[in-house]
């Protein structure tokens, strides 16, 4: 189950705020006047947003000096996360779909509707979305 509660931050408000603009006016615009390289780019900038929020809060830090806040950051993040993978299921609709299944978000929950909906989910056992990409090896 997603944590829920915690101990809020003003950091968490500005990060779901940021992904809430991408998610719910760039990208849905973009891809409206069929500016997919717009739209990715609105989608990217909310994904490196989350990255400095996780570099920041360091929840594994505050997993030993503060649950709450760490049950709040991984609240955030999960909320964030599913947004942005409700939001870029147009191009990659079979990634975003097993992220979302992971989340234990309703099918009928993905769709721009269901962006900003509260904490209400269950977390399955993580598993790869993507598959791993083995390097040649330099000869």
């Amino acid at each position: 189950m997603v944590p829920g509660g915690g101990k809020g931050d003003p950091a968490d408000g500005a990060l779901l705020a940021l992904v809430a603009e991408a998610t719910t006016k760039e990208v849905p615009a973009a891809f409206g006047e069929l500016a997919l390289s717009q739209a990715i780019e609105a989608w990217i900038q909310a994904v490196f947003a989350c990255n400095q929020y996780i570099d920041a809060q360091a929840p594994w830090a505050l997993r030993k000096t503060d649950p709450e806040r760490m049950a709040a950051v991984l609240a955030t993040l999960c909320l964030a996360i599913r947004d942005l993978a409700i939001a870029i299921q147009p191009v990659i609709p079979d990634a975003s779909a097993r992220l979302l299944d992971q989340l234990g978000i309703p099918v009928d929950a993905r769709d721009f509707d269901g962006l900003g909906a509260g904490p209400n989910f269950t977390l399955a056992a993580p598993s790869p979305i993507f598959p791993k990409l083995d390097m040649p090896a330099d000869d």
